[in-house]
């Protein structure tokens, strides 16, 4: 009886689907895996973008137009400082009858970045599908396949779509300006060890708080940003300068990574419609250890 247990629950392990995260880093890896994605849809696309101008991107989605796929867009109508940022884009979509929105209610603006491919799959990136996202600077995107955390997503964009509050059903998905603060803050400060950071920018008061706290409690707290405004006490920053560091990753103890839209400004996690997803999966944290080590060379800046 024993052996006949054992050896079902051997099988059983191996029946058992598995789920794997998969890192996109750019500019490296070009607009390849994006392309290739949505060029795979079998019947839907669910997008949320803040900056649109890159033509590939915008002739692939186009084609699923034309093959009568169900597309869904929702783009910021007009970016801070760059209101005009995506009118071509947005005047392709109204010609050819791409659903789409530009404002979100409950939101300043819409500024969360993800891909859903076919309610199976879905891409969380740091990224716009902008020209100079695939040139100059440097973000990652996550590929994801559990159906647990794809649903949420999916729900998520649901709502907001159809212009009601959003309910976050998954402790590793961090929503702005639902939840974003306080899931940060508690994973800071909880930090033991380490904690790294690609940041574009950090003003949050409370958040610069609780990093420099970390750092008086021994946990090595290193920071890779181009902005030279970003300057912490007892906190290790690097400035680099071979890209426009546009990436919004905290790693926490080389055990998890949040990777997403989310940046430690009060605008982006109290205003804005933001997505960031927890990841645990070791290979995935092993290459952004790598990345950063390697981006907070100096040699290499």
């Amino acid at each position: 009886m024993f052996l006949r247990s054992l050896v079902f629950s051997f099988l059983l392990l191996f029946a058992l689907p598995l789920f794997s995260d998969e890192l996109i880093i750019e500019p490296e890896m070009g607009i390849k895996p994006l392309l290739n994605a949505i060029q795979s849809t079998q019947h839907s696309l669910d997008l949320v973008m803040y900056g649109f101008t890159d033509q590939s991107l915008l002739n692939a989605i186009l084609q699923k137009k034309k093959e009568d796929k169900a597309i869904k867009i929702i783009l910021e109508a007009k970016p801070y400082k760059s209101e005009s940022e995506n009118n071509k884009v947005i005047a392709a979509f109204n010609q050819q009858d791409i659903a789409w929105q530009g404002q979100l209610p409950f939101f300043r603006l819409i500024h969360q970045k993800t891909l859903i491919l076919d309610n199976d799959k879905a891409i969380i990136m740091t990224f716009n599908f902008t020209h100079s996202t695939f040139k100059n600077e440097r973000n990652v995107g996550l590929v994801i396949d559990n159906p647990k955390r794809v649903k949420a997503i999916q729900t998520i964009f649901d709502a907001d779509w159809n212009h009601v509050q959003a309910i976050n059903t998954d402790a590793d998905i961090i929503l702005s300006p639902n939840d974003s603060r306080d899931k940060l803050l508690t994973l800071i400060q909880k930090a033991k060890h380490s904690i790294r950071i690609y940041a574009q920018n950090i003003s949050d008061y409370k958040m610069i708080l609780a990093l420099e706290n970390a750092a008086r409690r021994s946990v090595n707290v290193e920071i890779i940003t181009s902005n030279e405004n970003v300057k912490l006490s007892q906190v290790h920053v690097y400035y680099n300068k071979k890209f426009i560091i546009h990436a919004k990753i905290l790693m926490i103890d080389n055990k998890i990574a949040v990777i997403g839209s989310i940046n430690l400004t009060r605008a982006s996690l109290d205003n804005n419609r933001e997505l960031s997803v927890i990841t645990r999966d070791a290979n995935v944290i092993a290459e952004l250890n790598a990345l950063f080590d390697q981006d907070s060379n100096p040699n290499a800046t």
